[in-house]
């Protein structure tokens, strides 16, 4: 069974949110919400989502300069869902980046088309081929990692460990689950490949400069990239 498409509604409209929220995970999404602009960047930063569904008028950041901090942590699209409906909002919308611009109040069934076309034409976050995460750049088709356009020298046993660890920034991820997605069996709970891999690929990530991103060790949990305040 193939994983729900993820969205990141950002919302601060409690009740409207519920209602959205309701409604697209009864249509097969899983959907996360955050009240407002900065809670929802933060939620960019910790986990993959397929589309972003934010509104303008947020508590503590305006949605038009929300999508340039956004578009700094993720290339995941975004929808604006808003009240501003004047004719230059919906055009700076667009010209900011966002790939559709919808008026409240809105029929579900048209959100849900709308939706379901975008995922349609940008695809899955999952099947991408390429993670952006601010200055940090991995490009699993061509094998090659950038921070700050600079490529780092990894291993293709330290690029795949990457890899999985970016697809989950921010989560810890099990010593299990990253010995089978890299190494390709199950851990059988002695080997130290994954630990060694990690060491040299946490010296390769805070030899660079860039003080950004660090692997942590989480206790009992496993493993987590994490980008540094």
């Amino acid at each position: 069974m193939n994983d729900p498409v993820r969205l990141l509604l950002i919302e601060d409209d409690l009740p409207l949110a519920e209602l959205t929220k309701d409604f697209l995970d009864s249509n097969g999404f899983e959907v996360k919400h955050m009240a407002d602009g900065f809670s929802g960047l933060q939620a960019c930063r910790e986990s993959m989502f397929d589309l972003i569904i934010c509104d303008i008028m947020l508590p503590d950041i305006s949605g038009f300069k929300l999508i340039d901090k956004i578009r700094r942590a993720t290339k995941t699209p975004i929808l604006f869902l808003t009240a501003v409906s004047k004719d230059d909002d919906q055009i700076r919308g667009l010209e900011l980046g966002a790939v559709d611009y919808i008026v409240k109040p809105v029929n579900p069934r048209i959100l849900l088309a709308r939706v379901n076309n975008i995922i349609y034409q940008f695809g899955r976050s999952a099947s991408q081929e390429f993670i952006t995460i601010d200055s940090l750049e991995i490009n699993n088709q061509s094998g090659i990692c950038k921070i700050q356009d600079e490529e780092l020298a990894l291993t293709p046993s330290e690029f795949n460990l990457l890899w999985v660890l970016a697809k989950y920034i921010g989560q810890p991820v099990s010593r299990e689950f990253l010995f089978k997605e890299t190494v390709g069996r199950e851990y059988d709970g002695l080997d130290r490949t994954i630990d060694g891999r990690i060491s040299r690929l946490r010296k390769k990530l805070e030899s660079t400069g860039d003080s950004h991103f660090t692997i942590r060790t989480v206790w009992s949990k496993g493993y987590q990239l994490s980008q540094c305040v």
